[in-house]
């Protein structure tokens, strides 16, 4: 049996397609009525177009260009997947990728075979690194956000007397980390409170400024919030931080992958993110990056067999966490490669377009709150909003059970986190789901 042997077979599902044309008369006439969630059908099983083919000859500012994108993704027929901010499909080279390589492990676990996994997961390193703008030393491939922020406060010495600014649109994974390490520790815990939609940059960091005290040693925020969409001004942040010699994480939960990322320019000491999320990778592999000048100060949460001398000089350090899924790590490299093939640009610019347009239409229904900035400069891919006096969990369950339409219930909120895999018509058929919601009630 050759590595060929294990490629697998893929039975693509064709994209629906609606007329953006129709979206008023569809607003105004029931978007439920008469089979319309009928778009389309499945295509003929076939081995999927690699995406260079897919997407030869076709302009990315056309749509056909992102229906070729959606259809490297196994969609289920009519589903519009608006879930993003907490776990995205893999494109076809990523899943087969995972396949592949798990089958490889499976027909020959001995260490003569997996030998040469150690070299891909330098090159997956590799590859990372250049996605983010950091050096491999910089980067360790652990299993998710939470993981990743956990070696920070796990590993960063502190104490009494000692202070942690945390934002209080915090991930829960994050703050409440803080929390108990705090109570075991000693050191105390200072809140930063953002506005939900502030009116500029300048109020954030305001805000942060006025927190900080001189027993401050680390401030931590979430890049963009998963409970109001906000994004972070991360540069100025993390520049205001290191001027005061402390240390600054970015929680990138709902960044990577989703925006382009320069971790040089962002200025961070330390920065994490989850490949099933906006990265469209595999499940259970994250990325901690923590800059060289200060990985002394943060110590490795896991210290497992396999630990030597060398890996004390990086960040590989803080992935010495026993066996580990080999195909998985494999696949991020592929994941890497997918993002570059259309452009870390190109892929924020398209999610913020899809993004907009269902902000956009929300913004112009009677009862809608949204708790999402339309500034580009405070908003990104993730849209709140409060569907007027209705309850959101049964808001959130109809758009999925009658509409077909998959996004998250948020305490009193409601919230779609559309990608590159989402089209406009989808934005469209959303806006005008909720629409009939409010007209008709749950």
């Amino acid at each position: 049996m050759t590595q060929d042997d294990f490629a697998v077979e893929s039975i693509p599902e064709a994209a629906w397609q609606v007329s953006r044309r129709s979206f008023m008369k569809r607003l105004a006439g029931g978007i439920a009525a008469g089979g319309a969630l009928v778009y389309g059908t499945s295509a003929d099983a076939s081995q999927v177009e690699d995406l260079e083919t897919a997407v030869s000859g076709k302009d990315p500012g056309e749509e056909r260009y992102w229906h070729a994108v959606r259809s490297q993704f196994l969609l289920r027929d009519n589903l519009a997947l608006m879930n993003a901010a907490n776990l995205c499909p893999s494109p076809y080279p990523v899943m087969e990728s995972v396949f592949k390589y798990t089958r490889d492990l499976d027909y020959d676990a001995s260490f003569h075979n997996r030998t040469k996994y150690r070299q891909i997961r330098e090159e997956t390193r590799e590859k990372m690194a250049r996605l983010l703008g950091a050096h491999p030393d910089e980067i360790a491939l652990v299993r998710n956000t939470s993981e990743a922020n956990n070696v920070i406060s796990t590993g960063y010495h502190l104490g009494p007397g000692d202070e942690v600014l945390l934002s209080d649109l915090n991930h829960p994974s994050n703050n409440q980390a803080w929390q108990v390490k705090a109570r075991r520790y000693g050191f105390k815990l200072n809140y930063v409170s953002v506005p939900v939609v502030p009116q500029s940059e300048d109020e954030i960091v305001d805000a942060f400024e006025r927190a900080y005290t001189p027993a401050t040693k680390v401030m931590s925020f979430t890049h963009v919030s998963n409970r109001t969409g906000l994004t972070m001004p991360a540069k100025r942040l993390c520049a205001a931080a290191r001027s005061r010699g402390v240390f600054s994480l970015v929680d990138g939960a709902q960044s990577f992958g989703a925006l382009k990322i320069d971790l040089a320019d962002m200025g961070c000491d330390a920065y994490s993110g989850s490949a099933h999320k906006w990265f469209m990778g595999p499940k259970e592999v994250g990325v901690l990056f923590v800059r060289k000048d200060n990985q002394d100060a943060v110590w490795p949460s896991i210290v497992s067999a396999g630990w030597r001398d060398e890996v004390e000089g990086s960040a590989r350090k803080y992935e010495v966490l026993g066996q580990r899924d080999d195909a998985a790590l494999t696949a991020t490299g592929r994941g890497v490669e997918f993002h570059e093939k259309i452009g870390a640009g190109r892929v924020e610019a398209r999610m913020r377009q899809v993004a907009t347009a269902i902000k956009e239409g929300l913004s112009g229904l009677p009862g809608v709150e949204l708790s999402t900035s339309m500034d580009p400069a405070l908003s990104a891919g993730v849209v709140i909003f409060k569907p007027g006096e209705l309850d959101p969990r049964k808001v959130f369950d109809k758009l999925y059970t009658k509409y077909h339409i998959a996004g998250a219930g948020m305490g009193p909120n409601v919230r779609l986190s559309p990608h590159i895999y989402n089209t406009l018509d989808e934005a469209d058929r959303a806006v005008a789901a909720v629409a009939e919601i409010l007209r008709d009630g749950v």
